[in-house]
């Protein structure tokens, strides 16, 4: 009776040790279809940062925060693409406990022209519009043609209407 006793004990510990040890391991699932915007939106993580603006399925669209390895964005395409899922070890505080790496890209559709979206250009008192002496530049990335208004004063705006042009934005309304 004791020794049956002890086996389970131990069989019960190696079980767990285990499991503890195969959660730190990498796990690939089957890969993720994610159709993804032609442009990508400010949201809020560990700091504000620009996310990605994803379907699945034709499901509804929701913010990505993570980023995608092997990925190439270009602002202006629409993409459909298969991703692998990877559970990560033991992530950092507020960290996502998977990392996302591009196993095919399906499809890169420009989008159509003349299309218009718009963009905070304050979030949670951050101004995302900064210029670099020369251009404005939504997230100190993505060039903005303005025209005749001023980079300060779109830097003061709430929101912009935008379409894309050349590589970049180009601010059609301030609202």
């Amino acid at each position: 009776m004791m020794l049956h006793l002890i086996q389970a004990l131990f069989s019960t510990l190696a079980f767990v040790s285990l499991t503890g040890c195969a959660n730190k391991m990498p796990h690939t699932s089957d890969g993720l279809r994610l159709t993804i915007a032609h442009y990508r939106v400010p949201c809020q993580g560990e700091g504000v940062q620009l996310c990605y603006l994803v379907s699945q399925k034709g499901g509804e669209t929701e913010f990505f925060y993570d980023q995608i390895e092997g990925f190439v964005y270009e602002w202006g395409y629409n993409y459909e693409i298969v991703v692998e899922k990877l559970k990560t070890g033991e992530p950092m505080a507020d960290a996502s406990s998977f990392s996302y790496r591009l196993k095919k890209q399906i499809s890169k559709k420009k989008a159509p022209a003349g299309l218009r979206f718009e963009l905070p250009l304050v979030v949670n008192d951050y101004r995302v519009v900064k210029s670099d002496g020369k251009n404005c530049l939504y997230f100190g990335s993505v060039r903005i043609n303005t025209g005749a208004i001023s980079c300060d004063s779109l830097a003061g705006g709430q929101n912009g209407v935008f379409q894309h042009s050349n590589g970049g934005l180009r601010l059609v309304e301030m609202r």
